[in-house]
């Protein structure tokens, strides 16, 4: 999804096509001979539209705990990454005044992706962003600390563990970044809403009460559409990930 293609417009596009659908209908009916539209042609079109209305909201409630699950699964992984960054300080603070260094290195590391995660809540995914410099700045400050006792060398061990899962956990969450809702099911779900109001119109009354109806209607169904791919994609939108976690742990760090 480019970052020009929102989840607010595409979600304002599908509600133009599918609302467009139920006028469309309208406007046919008006045009098709009567025996066209009589008792049991009207039976006929209620039963197929029935099967759609079954298959979208199958395939409308899998997407949504499709893309509940992502943004779960994206915030497990910071509140993770964060518990672990908590855990390598205590260590390096018992470790004593040697370990300064690579405090330092551990502060920077969290700071920068408090500064990164707000970037991109307010500027999307950028895909030309470097990382992994901050990472690699900690883990060498934390190879260079000596290990001349037991305890040193217990401690150092243990924080270089922590280090190489924090790594691989930043890493992780930049390749989960990515949507997990494919675009063709979106496509598929909107022809379908589509169809559904079509067949709607193409029976309905022409009044302003009914029109009211097919608006709101139309509405509930492109906030569904907009809730899965903000949810899915929690950068840059309404809905983002929170830096609270990472935010406690700096509080955390002496």
């Amino acid at each position: 999804m480019t970052h020009a293609m929102t989840p607010a417009i595409i979600s304002l596009i599908a509600l133009t096509l599918i609302f467009g659908a139920a006028l469309a209908g309208m406007m046919i009916q008006s045009f098709l001979p009567e025996h066209h539209l009589s008792e049991d042609s009207k039976t006929i079109i209620k039963a197929a539209r029935s099967v759609v209305v079954g298959l979208s909201a199958l395939t409308l409630g899998l997407l949504i705990a499709t893309a509940k699950e992502s943004f779960d699964t994206k915030v497990s992984e910071l509140k993770t990454g964060t518990s672990k960054m908590i855990v390598m300080n205590r260590l390096l603070v018992n470790y004593g005044d040697k370990s300064l260094a690579a405090r330092g290195a551990l502060r920077e590391l969290a700071e920068s992706g408090v500064k990164s995660l707000q970037k991109t809540n307010r500027e999307g995914i950028q895909t030309n962003e470097l990382l992994g410099q901050g990472i690699d700045k900690l883990l060498h400050a934390l190879m260079e600390l000596p290990d001349g006792t037991a305890r040193e060398h217990w401690l150092k061990n243990s924080a270089l563990t922590l280090g190489n899962e924090i790594a691989a956990s930043r890493w992780k969450i930049h390749q989960n970044s990515s949507a997990s809702v494919s675009p063709l099911f979106l496509l598929i779900l909107i022809f379908w809403l589509m169809t559904i109001f079509f067949s709607l119109g193409l029976i309905a009354p022409f009044n302003a009460a009914v029109i009211i109806a097919l608006l709101m209607a139309a509405l509930s169904m492109t906030g569904a559409i907009l809730l899965t791919m903000e949810l899915d994609q929690p950068y840059g939108g309404v809905i983002q990930i929170s830096t609270e976690p990472i935010e406690m742990a700096i509080k955390q760090f002496k």
